[in-house]
């Protein structure tokens, strides 16, 4: 058997089961060698040349971005994120034909020939956590097995080779993101990734010796007996037992996580686990227990909180922003970050580390449902009440606690609070609340109760503190009106002058300022209300918003209170479909190009493949490091999305907006999303014309980065078209409103050019996503009937797309309105002349110089379309101009070719990577170097 050569990987609180670990498997390998990596500081005083273990730093590694991954994992995420860079590094550096990784609870107590012989043979060795079922209730049971993993990766051994070694990087590269310990999202640290390798590796050995790795898991089908000094295990030798979960402490517990056996019920394993604790105990272990973690503190003592490693996750897990996270010195240390306030205006400061925590708990959304805005003060009293039981350090809790103070709340909030829940009664109660506590509304109090609960300046109409105290109290009103500081905002104040005055007997004093701030017919339809039900005895049981008189919550609705915050830190985070088979994918591809063309530090978070049904990002979507967010979500996906993201990493931070829309007309049911943004970027100026009529913050003209085209033309006979005839395109999208691309008046015009044309022509029309629209797919074949249109209905690939339009002779578009014209763009990149309708985003790249320009006029909808409301503005292109310019393209192509190059030139001046970057950097540099304002959200 050649050189036996075994490792672990411990933190300096662990020191004495590596003793005891290297010390029982060089007892039974005296010529063999243990390796200790040990993930921390220096070690505790003591004589390494004592140790029967080789120590190694984690130094010797080389892991890139160390100090970012030592924060983002707990002590176990990290122990075992190294184990494939430790394991690759031992067989490198000591030319070995194997390695072995045991876990430091481990007791050897037979020679291990069955391991290392079988390296000779087999690339590498795991051991299952059960050989058989179990038939019990208790833990663990099979689904445990299933959830944590198939194999227990307390042992695993890896053969020199390259199969080895490309397994080792693979699992090395998942481990250095993904080896978290979130069973929930089906992650167990390193094991469960682990069940993939018998199927990556083919020389893998499951070893069912019955005395390799025996533990709690697997204690109901092993039976261990001692016999002349040697233990064995089902008649076979016990070759080295795995402690897991044992606390030499406190010996009386088997292991802290099963509840299967006390040593009462296992005679046969308590004499094992006894000469264990004296092991340990000897080796030092309650000393060595004791010592600190190196990873566990900021460089300033800090202790680091579990949601910091969390958030860390999420914002920063490549250390684009803080390579070194446990720094505290800077300008921009994540430990400030943590500490900084949002929206520091805001009284009290609550300190982003809180919002990071609200991200990650169910219970805290549940109850302060706006954290960062009307819930603010009794989510900072909660936080500082329960920051010592959450582990989080007074560093972050001082400044919010003083700032609590400083506005009243705290604990004289807590206790107006409590007098306010007193003052009411539930519905159906027989004493009207006010009559017998009428006393107790001194003015002070009374102040307090008609104050706005909201802190926001601004925000009309007023929802005082004593609303939310009614409503914390009445589940039905929660149902009724979820966000009553939000979106429910007027409707909840409506039933509060309303059906809550008669249902609480609330007097007037304190409704005045609700009533005072109402739009002035919801006031007059709560007067009326009011003096219509006041001489009725009994109350009204049923809860809901009266019938809704006058304008809209939004109508009324000011600009939302503004701040002003530092500058950005440098880069930009970019939120966006990157994915999507469509042209807001591509509009957020041809960005990301551009920034970093432009040398921008970028960060994406990918929401997925799809725009049309967005499901929350998934663990892996990408990450938020820096101060500014690029949002390539259009207005009406805005909510949805800010909803998707965690709020503490978005709240604050400085908001940027890139819009398509279509018409001239901008919804005002999409008004809210402008109070999500801090800036808008216009694609076109069309949509810089649109967006300026009702957006309270500034928009900007910028021209997106379209990337040209570039593949070769298909064979046409492959289409069944004629290879000399002149062959017109367009591509449309039934998911974008088919009526506003005007497919059946591009047919109704290529009719004609069909019928008159002097030289041979050809219509075809790719349509995406057409399986969506199957009767508008059905009625464009009857109208195609006998002319030569070919419907091109089947899935393509970008790439084959581009090679699509690089076969046609000619674009033509006979859209009702473009937010861009992103196909135009592409077919004159490639020097095709176009004939569209000269209306909407293309007029800012498409004239007569460029190309065909077919005249139109404007006309109202008469019913709504998709997302355009009745009443917008749309053109309504002249199909017979359009058909004569397509007969004039199709006699003269020399003509028709040069507007194409014209057309060229212009896009490319327009929207090429080197412009697009150059317009990026400028603007991005100026929000960098002045001073930004922010929303509040």
């Amino acid at each position: 058997m050649p050189r036996p050569v075994a490792c672990t990987i411990i933190a300096n609180n662990y020191l004495a089961f590596a003793r005891v670990f290297a010390a029982s498997f060089r007892e039974h390998h005296p010529n063999g060698e243990v390796h200790v990596l040990v993930v921390d500081g220096a070690e505790p005083p003591h004589d390494a040349r004592s140790e029967p273990f080789i120590r190694h730093s984690v130094e010797r590694l080389q892991i890139p971005d160390f100090p970012n991954l030592a924060f983002r994992y707990s002590l176990l995420e990290l122990s075992t994120a190294l184990k494939p860079s430790f394991l690759a590094y031992l067989l490198r550096s000591l030319g070995v034909q194997g390695v072995a990784y045991f876990d430091p609870d481990i007791l050897v107590t037979a020679d291990l020939e069955p391991v290392f012989g079988a390296l000779a043979t087999h690339d590498l060795l795991l051991t299952p956590h059960i050989t058989a079922p179990l038939e019990d209730e208790r833990v663990p049971g099979e689904h445990d097995i299933l959830v944590s993993g198939a194999y227990n990766l307390g042992f695993v051994a890896v053969a020199a080779g390259e199969r080895s070694f490309a397994f080792l990087d693979w699992w090395r590269r998942r481990l250095h993101f993904e080896c978290l310990h979130d069973v929930a999202r089906g992650l167990f640290v390193d094991q469960r990734w682990m069940d993939l390798a018998p199927a990556f590796v083919p020389r893998t050995r499951i070893l069912h010796d019955p005395g390799l790795n025996v533990a709690y898991w697997n204690l109901p089908h092993r039976r261990l007996e001692r016999r002349e000094g040697a233990w064995w295990v089902e008649g076979q030798p016990l070759r080295f037992f795995h402690f897991s979960g044992f606390d030499p402490l406190q010996p009386q517990r088997l292991s802290r996580f099963q509840n299967r056996y006390e040593f009462a019920d296992r005679p046969d394993i308590a004499p094992l686990f006894a000469e264990y604790a004296r092991l340990v105990a000897a080796a030092g272990h309650e000393q060595l227990s004791k010592t600190p973690y190196r990873f566990s503190r900021f460089a300033n003592g800090v202790a680091v909180p579990e949601v910091a490693r969390r958030a860390l996750q999420g914002a920063d897990p490549h250390g684009r922003r803080w390579n070194d996270p446990f720094a505290t010195t800077g300008p921009d240390s994540y430990f400030e970050w943590l500490r900084a306030p949002v929206l520091a205006d805001h009284q009290p400061p609550l300190p982003r580390l809180a919002l990071l925590l609200w991200d990650r708990r169910p219970d805290l959304q549940a109850r302060f449902p706006r954290p960062d805005g009307a819930d603010r003060v009794a989510f900072g009293e909660w936080f500082v009440a329960a920051a010592a039981q959450e582990g989080i350090d007074p560093a972050f809790v001082t400044a919010l606690a003083e700032g609590l103070r400083r506005i009243g709340a705290g604990p004289v909030a807590a206790e107006r609070e409590a007098a306010a829940e007193r003052l009411f009664a539930a519905p159906g109660d027989e004493r009207a609340p006010f009559e017998s506590d009428a006393r107790a509304l001194t003015p002070d109090l009374v102040a307090w109760l008609t104050a706005d609960a909201g802190f926001e300046p601004g925000r009309r109409p007023r929802i005082p503190h004593f609303a939310l105290s009614l409503y914390r109290q009445r589940a039905d009103l929660r149902r009724v009106f979820p966000d009553p500081l939000g979106r429910d905002r007027d409707a909840f104040a409506l039933w509060l002058v309303t059906s809550g005055r008669l249902e609480h007997g609330l007097p007037a004093a304190l409704l005045a300022p609700t009533l005072r701030t109402l739009s002035w017919r919801r006031r007059l339809y709560a007067r009326l209300w009011w003096h219509r039900h006041r001489r009725e005895d009994r109350r009204v049981e049923r809860v809901g918003p009266p019938p809704a008189a006058g304008p809209t919550p939004d109508a009324d609705a000011k600009p939302a209170a503004r701040r002003e915050i530092v500058a950005p830190r440098h880069g930009v985070n970019v939120v966006g479909w990157a994915d999507a088979p469509t042209g807001v994918g591509e509009a957020c591809r041809g960005t990301l190009r551009a920034l970093e063309h432009a040398g921008i530090p970028l960060a994406l978070y990918n929401l997925g493949g799809s725009a049309d049904s967005p499901q929350r990002a998934s663990r892996t979507a990408g990450e938020l490091p820096f101060e500014t967010i690029l949002y390539h979500v259009n207005a009406d996906m805005m909510e949805t999305v800010g909803r998707q993201l965690p709020r503490g990493l978005t709240a604050g931070r400085r908001a940027i907006g890139y819009w398509f829309w279509e018409l001239s007309y901008f919804p005002r049911e999409f008004a809210p999303a402008f109070r999500r943004v801090d800036e808008l970027w216009a694609p076109s100026r069309f949509c810089l014309e649109t967006f300026r009529t009702l957006a309270p913050v500034p928009v900007h003209w910028m021209p997106p980065c379209v990337a040209p085209p570039s593949a070769s033309p298909l064979d046409r006979s492959t289409l069944g078209i004629d290879p000399e005839c002149v062959l017109f395109l367009n591509v449309f999208d039934t998911l974008s409103v088919p009526e506003r691309k005007n497919p059946f008046g591009l047919l109704a015009a290529f009719a004609e050019v069909a019928t008159r044309s002097a030289v041979p022509v050809h219509l075809a029309l790719k349509i995406t996503h057409a399986e969506a629209e199957p009767e508008l797919i059905a009625e464009l074949q009857e109208r195609a009937r006998g002319s030569p249109v070919t419907l091109l209905t089947g899935g393509m690939t970008r790439a084959e797309l581009d090679a699509l339009l690089a076969t046609c002779d000619a674009y033509v578009s006979l859209h009702r309105s473009e937010g861009l014209g992103l196909p135009l763009i592409e077919a004159l990149y490639l020097d095709k002349p176009v004939i569209a309708t000269g209306y909407g985003g293309v007029t800012d790249f498409f004239d007569e110089s460029t190309g065909f320009v077919v005249s139109h006029r404007l006309v109202a909808l008469e019913r709504p379309r998709g997302p355009y409301p009745s009443g917008s503005v749309w053109a309504d292109p002249d199909l017979e101009h359009a058909a004569g310019l397509m007969l004039e393209v199709a006699a003269d192509p020399q003509r028709a070719a040069a507007r194409g190059r014209a057309g060229h030139e212009r896009v490319a001046a327009l929207y090429g990577v080197e412009a697009a970057a150059a317009r990026f950097r400028a603007r991005l540099g100026a929000v960098t170097t002045s001073v930004a304002s922010c929303v509040l959200v």
